[in-house]
């Protein structure tokens, strides 16, 4: 007997193809299988595989942290990299965290490729920006930001609660408060206000932490982009690209945005727009839109998916001052 190669045909109960509204229920039920299909649409499109890593910028640990680079080699081990050999995209949208923590996401991320691009949809701020530079090229939308590489600093108050803050914010004003001091006592007045205010509200360790932070993302970047982006590149020149970004965000704030026309001003050279209307814009809109909705409904802290699957980091949601 000739043997079927569709389930159900020889004995005449052959599956049928699912109508809108079944189909529509599986959308809802089970979006993580929509990601996928989007991330193995857009990866079509480069011919490139595709890591999407999404933050929940309102909780505290949307932050970019240690474990991320042990989350994306899960997703990495699980996905036919043979399939775009020696390629890796990371679609990244994120606020920014720890440097240290940028540094492992790259250095994963290149043990796993030859190629390596970072694909920012809509923002990729501080030590997200960190980790843009560690790519060999950056693939913006023409609304997608980059921002100063000043660290995010989590600090967490008495009560419990927890705060996260550019180390800038705090060294700045531990500078503002000694300097009103010296001011008070040059002009011979009571010093004692910015005295106690030192004492009360400002940790001189912290400051210290926050300080080293500021010089660790500095040489973290300058280390990045003199071995891959800047590749050949003056020291000196690397360090001015670095220093612009970080003099981004003393002039002006944590959160000021830097597009791909500023942020080749700076001295990024590999910066490709992806124009509104493409199939590759449609694609990554509709990947970054669904995984910040699902992000957000589920409460997560971030969400990471590939072709293969997905990985939730499922956290308690905390109050942010």
């Amino acid at each position: 007997m000739q043997r079927s190669d569709r389930t159900g045909e020889a004995s005449g109960t052959a599956i049928e193809p699912k109508g809108f509204a079944l189909r529509l229920m599986d959308q809802i039920q089970n979006e993580g299988i929509i990601h996928q299909e989007l991330v193995a649409r857009v990866e079509g499109l480069t011919r490139r595989n595709l890591v999407s890593y999404t933050s929940l910028f309102q909780h505290p640990a949307g932050t970019i942290d240690d474990h991320d680079a042990r989350w994306l080699e899960t997703v990495l081990q699980s996905i036919d990299r043979t399939r775009f050999p020696g390629t890796l995209d990371l679609m990244l949208n994120s606020p920014g965290g720890s440097p240290v923590a940028a540094e492992k996401i790259v250095l994963t991320c290149r043990a796993y490729a030859e190629s390596f691009r970072v694909i920012v949809p809509q923002s990729a701020m501080s030590a997200a920006t960190m980790i843009a530079m560690g790519a060999d090229s950056i693939l913006m939308t023409e609304t997608a930001e980059l921002g100063p590489i000043d660290p995010q600093m989590i600090q967490r108050l008495p009560g419990g609660a927890e705060i996260v803050r550019p180390a800038k914010a705090y060294i700045d004003a531990y500078t503002d408060l000694v300097n009103k001091m010296q001011e008070a006592i040059m002009a011979q007045k009571p010093p004692h206000p910015f005295i106690e205010l030192l004492r009360s509200t400002i940790d001189p360790p912290w400051i210290q932490v926050c300080l080293r932070a500021r010089d660790l993302a500095k040489n973290i970047a300058i280390g990045f982009l003199s071995r891959w982006m800047l590749n050949g590149m003056a020291k000196n020149d690397v360090e001015s690209v670095v220093s612009r970004f970080l003099a981004e965000g003393e002039e002006g704030s944590h959160g000021r945005a830097i597009r791909a026309s500023r942020a080749m001003e700076f001295g990024l050279p590999r910066i490709e727009i992806v124009h509104g209307g493409t199939d590759l814009w449609r694609a990554l809109w509709e990947l970054h839109e669904r995984n910040q909705r699902h992000t957000q409904a589920k409460l997560l802290a971030k969400y990471f998916v590939a072709r293969s699957g997905g990985i939730h980091v499922q956290v308690q949601p905390l109050r942010i001052n």
